[in-house]
């Protein structure tokens, strides 16, 4: 009778472990089958680029930068290129330097890049160049570089814009002397100071104060913590708030709401960001300048294709910012939800 058990157990367990190992061994098989098939399927997806470009933002995950970048991906396609944005979306932070270095060592054909005076970055530009691999730079020059061109706006011409609202502004409320505050990026001066001091020269002999404060853009939680704490050591609301960055447009918005300041002073932001167009479109905020990013993503793949293609090319690209307001807010808005 034991015996008879032990066969039937040992016969159960040579039947699981049958059913077990034909189980796996289909497992494997249909895995095999699965990847190959996946393999095929991409393989004729995949479209080959005769050129691979980096972008290299200050700070990958911006609005600009990400709006920047998905023009220049879009352009570059259609334009027999490929455009990689290094540094987005990574569980490790890495430098800009860094990001350079990672371009270089990838031998990519070009390097568009969000410059700035640094020795550092000049020096990277020059190690590239000595790779055989043309840098141009965009919004933010590096002057003592060997970039091969540079791909910028009219920061002085923005400043007088600003100049000519706060104008505006100051007609219409009828208000003198009208006190506005420009809240400046604490690790970009040089170009807000350029935009300042063109909006200060734009003031003159108009009664309207112009006063300043450093903002960390690091992170948009530091922004709208410099942003709050601000507002809340001045005696007085200025009547304008100036804003020269995409993330402290959206911080000084979320903190008028927030201290339930609308209405009892003026915004004007910089960027289109949805939150900004839909601030505009309420009248939460007075204006806000945008970037021309299909123009600048078309002018920095042409100048590295024209450079790659001749072995020479334009020094200098401009591009205008755009005015948005009251008066053309229904088009960006409709543009946004096309989008």
């Amino acid at each position: 009778m034991k015996v008879s058990k032990n066969r039937l157990v040992v016969s159960v367990l040579a039947g699981i472990v049958l059913v077990l190992f034909f189980s796996t061994m289909a497992g494997l098989f249909y895995y095999r089958e699965t990847v190959r098939r996946l393999g095929e399927v991409q393989e004729e997806n995949i479209e080959k680029y005769p050129r691979l470009y980096a972008y290299i933002a200050d700070d990958p995950d911006s609005q600009l930068s990400k709006r920047i970048y998905k023009e220049i991906l879009d352009y570059a396609q259609d334009n027999g290129c490929y455009v990689e944005m290094t540094g987005q979306n990574l569980s490790t932070n890495y430098s800009k330097a860094d990001r350079i270095n990672i371009a270089i060592s990838s031998k990519v054909d070009g390097i568009i890049l969000e410059g700035d005076e640094s020795e550092e970055t000049a020096e990277l530009i020059e190690k590239a160049t000595d790779n055989g691999i043309p840098v141009v730079t965009v919004l933010v020059d590096c002057t003592s570089s060997s970039r091969k061109s540079y791909i910028g706006l009219n920061n002085y011409s923005l400043g007088a814009e600003y100049g000519d609202e706060l104008a505006k502004i100051a007609s219409e409320k009828m208000k003198y002397p009208l006190n506005a505050l420009i809240l400046l990026d604490r690790d970009d001066s040089n170009s807000d100071d350029i935009i300042r001091t063109a909006i200060q020269e734009s003031l003159k002999g108009k009664r309207i104060v112009l006063t300043s404060n450093l903002v960390d853009i690091s992170t948009p939680f530091s922004s709208q913590e410099d942003v709050m704490t601000i507002l809340d050591s001045l005696k007085e609301v200025p009547d304008v708030i100036i804003c020269l960055n995409d993330r402290t447009s959206d911080s000084v918005y979320q903190c008028i709401v927030d201290k339930n300041l609308v209405g009892k002073t003026t915004v004007l932001g910089y960027f289109d960001s949805e939150t900004i167009l839909k601030a505009i479109d309420k009248g939460s905020v007075y204006a806000t300048f945008a970037i021309e990013a299909e123009k600048v993503a078309q002018q920095c793949v042409n100048a590295l294709n024209e450079y790659n293609n001749t072995g020479n090319v334009s020094e200098y690209y401009s591009s205008n910012y755009i005015l948005i307001n009251r008066e053309n807010i229904s088009t960006y808005l409709q543009e946004d939800s096309d989008d």
